[in-house]
């Protein structure tokens, strides 16, 4: 019984164990178009991140250091205006986006949320200075000691 049990189980396992080949096989063997049909419509997606991103400009004083708004930005453009990794797709979708009527508005809040996020880190800077008043050498000690 035992030999009969082992072979079977044997190719069970063989055959139900994936591949990292066999998966970008089927990645590469989708077009473009079904590729970026997956995202969704772009102009909808538009719509529904310059929502999110307006909100995140109602409630910026929340996000008090750069680097609190660099991960809000990040976890707000995961979904459909993530990259996936194949290039023509990214290419396309990105092309796509920029015909909607509503990339323009998009394009302005995210310049804001920019400039935003520069003031936040030159003010960062600039504490990080006052604070170190002793000299420019002990500003430099403190930057290679978090370096390690």
């Amino acid at each position: 019984m035992k030999r009969i049990l082992l072979p079977i189980i044997a190719v069970l396992a063989l055959g139900c164990s994936t591949n990292d080949e066999s998966n970008s096989e089927v990645v590469d063997a989708r077009t473009v178009e079904e590729i970026n049909a997956e995202r969704g419509d772009p102009c909808e997606c538009i719509d529904t991140k310059t929502i999110e991103l307006n909100q995140l400009l109602a409630s910026i004083e929340e996000h008090n250091t750069s680097e609190k708004l660099n991960e809000a930005i990040a976890s707000m453009m995961d979904g459909c205006m993530k990259t996936i990794g194949h290039v023509e797709a990214d290419l396309a979708w990105s092309k796509s986006l920029t015909t909607c009527e509503s990339f323009g508005p998009l394009r302005d809040a995210l310049i804001e949320v920019r400039n935003r996020v520069k003031m936040l880190k030159e003010s960062e800077q600039q504490e990080f200075v006052n604070e170190n008043e002793s000299g420019a050498s002990e500003v430099l000690n403190k930057l290679q000691n978090s370096a390690y």
